[in-house]
């Protein structure tokens, strides 16, 4: 068997990244692990429990929920007998220690970001409540500190994504060196085994169907706001460069990370958000943040059935 490969999804919230997850993970050789992080460092009451949609006695959580973090990856790889690891954890310093777990066990690693257009991320947040500036501080935060490790990775954006999720698939695959066929975007037709993510995902991988249009367009209140946030978009330099330097990388028209995985390592002197971040997290491990339910039932926007 060919050496494995650990994919690591990377982006913010409401970034689209558990659908590439399982996108990526729909073939007979890929596991889509979803937010596995969570499950060894839980930060909310509900990771405290495996809850797989298969409902199999014989589910491969059996096998992978007693496993060391550190050998988790190289474990899920041998004991399902796949080539790809997919990953969509979204934690940075969960992202940074895999890094070096994969090269300690032999795997190559993919970076993949999925990112969304800050009106977009910004429209995502304000239909949920949060207050204004939050998809700012998050769009700056988690792509400023993936971008200071240095690693190479390719960029995706949810547009191209949901509008054409065959043809971006299809690249990817030439990115990570998987196998493409068609339909391996119709993720929904796999029966998967990934860890928390979007709600909404959850519910068509669990009803085998993909229901929701790919739809762009906003209510009338936050059409009032759009044009604004494009203008502060435009103003603001930090932001402005995070997106020069994503569009470098992107998929479709940039330069993405070359084929066949990385040995690249994340530096040996972490910046100190990096022992920050692990230190919340070790916290929240003994008091976890509530879960609100509402969460589970928020649908995402995503290409339907009929689009691949």
């Amino acid at each position: 068997m060919k050496q494995a490969t650990l994919v690591n999804i990377y982006g913010t919230d409401r970034s689209g990244s558990t659908m590439l997850d399982l996108m990526l993970g729909n073939a007979p050789d890929a596991f889509s692990c979803g937010e596995v992080s969570a499950w060894f460092r839980p930060y909310r009451k509900h990771h405290a429990r495996i809850d797989c949609l298969c409902g199999q006695d014989l589910c491969p959580w059996a096998k992978l929920k007693d496993v060391r973090q550190s050998d988790f990856h190289a474990t899920t790889a041998r004991e399902l007998n796949v080539r790809f690891v997919i990953d969509s954890s979204k934690d940075v310093c969960w992202l940074i220690d895999s890094h070096r777990w994969a090269h300690r066990n032999g795997l190559s690693t993919v970076n993949l970001l999925i990112w969304k257009d800050p009106i977009d991320l910004a429209y995502s947040y304000w239909k949920r409540g949060r207050r204004n500036n939050a998809w700012r501080h998050t769009f700056v935060k988690c792509h400023g500190r993936f971008l200071e490790l240095g690693l190479p990775f390719t960029a995706i954006q949810y547009d191209d994504l949901a509008r054409s999720p065959s043809q971006v698939i299809e690249r990817l695959c030439a990115v990570t060196g998987m196998d493409y066929f068609e339909g391996k975007a119709r993720f929904w037709e796999k029966q998967h085994h990934h860890l928390f993510g979007s709600g909404g995902v959850r519910i068509q991988v669990g009803s085998g169907e993909s229901l929701i249009e790919n739809k762009k367009s906003y209510p009338d209140a936050f059409e009032k706001q759009r044009h604004e946030i494009r203008e502060r978009v435009k103003q603001d330099m930090q932001m402005q460069d995070i997106l020069r330097q994503l569009k470098k990388a992107d998929l479709m028209s940039g330069t993405p990370a070359p084929n066949g995985g990385t040995t690249v390592l994340p530096p040996t002197i972490l910046p100190s958000w990096y022992y920050r971040k692990k230190m919340v997290r070790w916290i929240r491990r003994y008091i976890p943040e509530a879960y609100d339910n509402a969460v589970a039932r928020e649908v995402e926007t995503v290409p339907s059935k009929r689009s691949p």
